[in-house]
């Protein structure tokens, strides 16, 4: 699944926030977000971070997490195998290793680290990890794009060979959706998921906009922009730097890399990371509280899902 924010820092979280949701080929329904009231959630202890490396944000625990996407993808990649060697084909699903792609908050304040941004500026990740890049596929034929299919509820794409009237290939029935509507199937039978929660999703972008209009967030932000300002740059908060139209570069300019970097010193100097976090979680687990049962059917529908996977893996499918 990208920061929450989309920006010129390349949404490398929530983005993914969305990151989980490649495990999934079909829409997820509007969400029925129930939310907490108006006023300002209660803060507990505000931490002192540098970074957010090593936090997870309250609703990480609903959204499918990129080593559980990974078991998923590994067994949705299994199934789809399976079931196209029973057409004949020897198909082989493009994997991807989503283990080391970032969490939501790996980069959901950058940048954080001065010496790292005085190298990236606004342009990549603030930290030595790399994004998993996914390998294009090599082009089927025909027949294997009929019997693959685009899984549950998908439609087919313009200039793609339906599947024949009959739904048979070489008298073999195709499954709903193909192969891959199968592995999607078998994983999420008995209420599973294989894609983040409408739900979840909106908890999570929602309340980083919330935070930013937070007083107690405000009142950090104004002492980070009084940093700046001492610094030769005037920004009144984090997310104005980060989307100032001059880095709107192919790499990054003297300027950005010094901006990026003065950015990151102002803000371990008034710990904005650790009040952005500790008030972005405040807001986050009010909406888990008021949507305490569905949020509980989220992660239990998460669980089946693993545990199909699991099932899957073991028994050879």
């Amino acid at each position: 699944m990208a920061s929450a924010r989309p920006t010129t820092l390349a949404i490398f979280v929530i983005l993914a926030a969305l990151s989980s949701m490649s495990a999934g080929c079909t829409s997820p329904a509007p969400s029925t977000l129930a939310q907490g009231d108006s006023a300002t959630p209660g803060v507990g202890a505000t931490p002192t971070l540098d970074s957010t490396l090593d936090q997870r944000l309250p609703i990480e625990k609903y959204l499918i997490s990129p080593q559980e996407n990974d078991r998923i993808e590994g067994a949705r990649s299994a199934l789809m195998t399976s079931c196209m060697k029973r057409f004949g084909f020897d198909f082989k699903p493009v994997e991807t290793d989503y283990r080391q792609k970032w969490n939501q908050t790996s980069h959901r304040y950058d940048p954080t680290d001065p010496a790292l941004a005085a190298i990236h500026g606004y342009h990549g990740p603030q930290s030595g990890g790399q994004s998993p890049v996914r390998p294009s596929r090599a082009p089927l034929s025909p027949d294997m794009e009929v019997v693959l299919g685009h899984g549950i509820g998908a439609p087919t794409p313009p200039g793609t060979t339906r599947p024949p009237a009959n739904g048979k290939y070489h008298g073999i029935p195709i499954p709903k959706g193909g192969c891959m509507g199968e592995a999607e199937e078998k994983l999420t039978a008995g209420g599973g998921i294989i894609q983040d929660s409408p739900m979840a999703i909106d908890i999570n972008f929602k309340n980083y906009v919330r935070s930013m209009a937070d007083t107690k967030l405000k009142a950090v932000f104004a002492e980070w922009s009084a940093c700046m300002k001492a610094k030769g740059y005037s920004y009144p908060t984090p997310e104005a730097a980060v989307k100032d139209p001059a880095w709107g570069t192919p790499t990054p300019s003297k300027r950005e890399l010094a901006t990026a970097s003065a950015d990151a010193t102002c803000k371990r100097q008034n710990n904005v990371v650790g009040t952005w976090f500790a008030i972005e979680s405040a807001y986050e687990m009010r909406d888990i509280q008021v949507n305490g049962k569905q949020m509980a059917s989220i992660r239990h529908s998460i669980d089946i899902a693993l545990r199909n996977a699991v099932a899957t893996r073991t028994s050879g499918s």
